[in-house]
């Protein structure tokens, strides 16, 4: 079965399935595909250019940051990084060894629907996210 997902391969592609799952998930008000050394690749339309570069660069460090204590206590890889704030939620997720994916959601939005979205979109768009492609929607 062939899925939109295994036809993106350009950065419209891209930027349809983010600003898809945007609008599909409840509660989820910003999603962004990062490169894991700090570039944002695509990010949904409601996130500015700025905010998106800068959200870019932290997630990367994030999941950096959780690979290696993970791998410092030995616990496996990181599956997702959740961060709780009063007005909204942040989570982070690996797409492929080189591109992440950041979403941030309202208060409101229950995480348990969200984390599986996440996951359902990595498992969709992450074999799709090659060097080439990412170079392509990186130049963008």
């Amino acid at each position: 079965m062939s899925t939109s997902a295994d036809k993106a391969s350009t950065p419209a592609d891209f930027e349809w399935l983010v600003n898809q799952f945007t609008g599909e998930v409840p509660g989820v008000l910003h999603a962004l595909i990062v490169s894991l050394d700090g570039l944002q690749l695509v990010s949904s339309r409601s996130l500015s250019r700025d905010l998106g570069d800068q959200m870019a660069a932290l997630t990367a460090g994030l999941l950096s940051m959780a690979d290696r204590t993970a791998a410092l206590l030995s616990l496996g890889d990181s599956e997702y990084i959740t961060i709780r704030l009063p007005r909204g939620h942040l989570l982070f997720m690996r797409v492929s060894e080189s591109a992440g994916l950041a979403v941030v959601a309202d208060a409101s939005c229950d995480l348990r629907v969200v984390a599986y979205q996440m996951t359902q979109f990595v498992g969709s768009v992450g074999h799709v996210l090659t060097p080439d492609v990412r170079t392509g929607v990186s130049a963008r």
